[in-house]
C-alpha cells in the first residue's frame, strides 16, 4: 500500500511539473507587442455633419456648388426618406423644338427658373419647380396663370429624398456650409454622430 501511495504522490508531482513547463512554453510562444504605446483605439463613431433633405433637382444644384468648395471624396450621399411633393411643369411637348419655343415664351415673360425634364415619360416636360407645400405651389400655378401660361399643371409625386453627410467635417468647412444652407429653401444642417465606415 505504501508504494502505491508513494507512486501516486510521484506521479502527481510529475503531472505539476509538466504543467508549469507546458504553461511556461505557451507563454513564450504568445508574440510580444512591439510600441505598443503607438497603439491608438479609434472611436466606434465619429462627428458628423448631415446637409439634408433634398429633392432631385435640388441635388443636382448642391453637388454643382459642393464641387468647387470640397473634393467629392469629402462626403457621401445618402437616402434619407420619401415625401410627398407637389410638381409644377408644363406638360411635355412633342418634340425638343417646340419645348425651346415654350422656353423663350417663358424667358420673355420673366419666368427664369425651369428645368427641361428628359425622363422618358416627361420627355420635353418643362418644370417649373417642385414644392413641399401644395398651397405653396398653387401659389406659384397662380402666378404663371397671370402672366397667360395656361397649360401649367400640378402634380403629386412621392419624392426619394437625399442628405448630404460630411464625416469629421472641418470648422471651416462647417462655417460653409452654415452660409450656403441658407440659399436652398426646406433643407437643413445639423450635426450628429454616424457610424465609422
Amino acid at each position: 500500500m505504501k508504494i502505491i501511495f508513494i507512486l501516486l504522490l510521484i506521479i502527481n508531482i510529475a503531472y505539476v511539473i509538466g504543467i508549469q513547463f507546458y504553461a511556461n512554453d505557451q507563454q513564450a510562444a504568445v508574440p510580444q507587442l512591439m510600441n505598443a504605446e503607438k497603439i491608438i483605439l479609434l472611436p466606434a463613431s465619429e462627428n458628423c455633419l448631415e446637409w439634408g433633405n433634398f429633392h432631385e433637382e435640388q441635388m443636382q444644384y448642391a453637388e454643382t456648388i459642393l464641387s468647387e468648395m470640397v473634393s467629392d471624396k469629402t462626403y457621401e450621399l445618402e437616402e434619407a426618406g420619401n415625401a410627398l411633393m407637389y410638381w409644377l411643369a408644363i406638360p411635355p411637348f412633342m418634340n425638343k423644338e417646340a419645348a425651346n419655343r415654350e422656353i423663350n415664351k417663358l424667358r420673355n415673360l420673366g419666368i427664369v427658373s425651369f428645368r427641361v425634364k428628359d425622363e422618358n415619360q416627361w420627355k420635353n416636360a418643362i418644370s417649373l419647380g417642385i414644392f413641399h407645400d401644395k398651397n405653396e405651389a398653387l401659389k406659384q400655378l397662380q402666378e404663371i396663370e397671370n402672366k397667360g401660361i395656361e397649360n401649367a399643371m400640378i402634380e403629386e409625386r412621392s419624392v426619394t429624398l437625399k442628405k448630404i453627410v460630411f464625416h469629421n467635417p472641418s470648422r471651416m468647412l462647417t462655417e460653409q456650409m452654415e452660409k450656403l444652407v441658407k440659399q436652398f429653401e426646406d433643407t437643413y444642417l445639423a450635426e450628429s454622430k454616424c457610424e465609422r465606415l
